[in-house]
């Protein structure tokens, strides 16, 4: 069974990370958050969609990619939304020491420099850290994490199952993770739409972290 919403104890366990961002709830925001680009057909999709609906949203990029599309990031970034380092070529934090983890992380700091593109922090890519980053947390910069992760990626899902999962557990100050990459695309021409007229219909404003 695919896991939308963590266990409540989760974030209790790793207190530094940004889980959520209910101490905005009076002001019912929402985050919509897209993570792996930028990659052209996906991501100018996602934009022309946010832009029907007057929504900002926050992309955690992958290095690699800013640099083979600076055109796309600059566009991303002067439309209003904001952008943040997900690695130069998204690396499992479970599967490298932590020097070399700590250097693909920066080498994407160094891309955002290039480009002149200002981050606001950092999201691991499969969510996952491990003791030595924990223990460096403060110098990664804000590490954000999420309230609901759509799972558009995973072709065993449906477009039913996810919307179904997912809307019901919306609330002020939840931050919901997309994918604007070529993997999640046949999902995301589906989910994205529904879930942004959910939160229009509803009255959640939709914020850029």
């Amino acid at each position: 069974m695919f896991i939308h919403r963590l266990p409540s104890f989760v974030p209790s366990i790793f207190p530094s990370l940004i889980w959520d961002k209910k101490a905005d709830a009076k002001e019912n925001q929402v985050y919509f958050t897209f993570d792996d680009g930028p990659s052209p057909e996906i991501t100018n999709f996602v934009l022309e969609e946010l832009d029907k609906f007057q929504a900002k949203a926050t992309f955690f990029c992958i290095g690699k990619n800013m640099r083979l599309f600076p055109d796309l990031a600059q566009t991303v970034y002067l439309a209003g939304h904001s952008l943040g380092n997900h690695t130069m070529n998204h690396v499992n934090a479970w599967k490298v020491t932590h020097e070399a983890y700590l250097a693909n992380k920066i080498a994407c700091d160094e891309i955002f420099s290039e480009l002149n593109i200002s981050s606001i922090g950092f999201r691991p890519p499969y969510g996952r850290v491990n003791r030595a980053i924990m223990k460096k947390a403060t110098d990664l910069g804000p590490i954000y994490m999420w309230t609901l992760l759509t799972g558009d990626y995973n072709s065993s899902l449906s477009h039913v199952s996810i919307t179904t999962n997912c809307l019901k557990n919306i609330q002020a100050g939840s931050i919901i993770v997309f994918h604007d990459s070529q993997k999640a695309y046949p999902h995301l021409k589906v989910i994205l739409p529904e879930f942004l007229a959910y939160c229009r219909d509803n009255g959640f404003q939709l914020s850029a972290l």
